[in-house]
């Protein structure tokens, strides 16, 4: 579901910005208006909006977690071809 991931960039990229009005106020020394405060409390809002978002989205299987692993899918070997086979170092001093 692409608007799943849509979604969760335009929540990270919102609280992106909401950290750099801060900052910019922060700077400007607006601070004293509250707009700091208020910026980056926007930013912590947006924050965990956007986790809270992408653990319902894998709770709900509209996201699915992948392995980290490049040698294993699901807990078996994956078959690599020569070229993309990670080359020991063994194998580099030969070259």
């Amino acid at each position: 579901m692409w608007w799943v991931k849509v979604l969760a960039l335009l929540l990270v990229a919102a609280a992106i910005v909401a950290l750099f009005r801060g900052l910019g106020s922060l700077v400007r020394g607006e601070s004293a208006d509250g707009r700091t405060v208020r910026a980056l409390a926007w930013r912590i809002g947006l924050s965990v909006a956007a986790f809270l978002f992408l653990i319902v989205a894998m709770w709900m299987g509209w996201l699915q977690p992948h392995d980290v692993r490049y040698t294993e899918r699901y807990g078996e070997q994956i078959e690599q071809s020569e070229s993309t086979a990670p080359s020991s170092s063994a194998e580099q001093e030969d070259r």
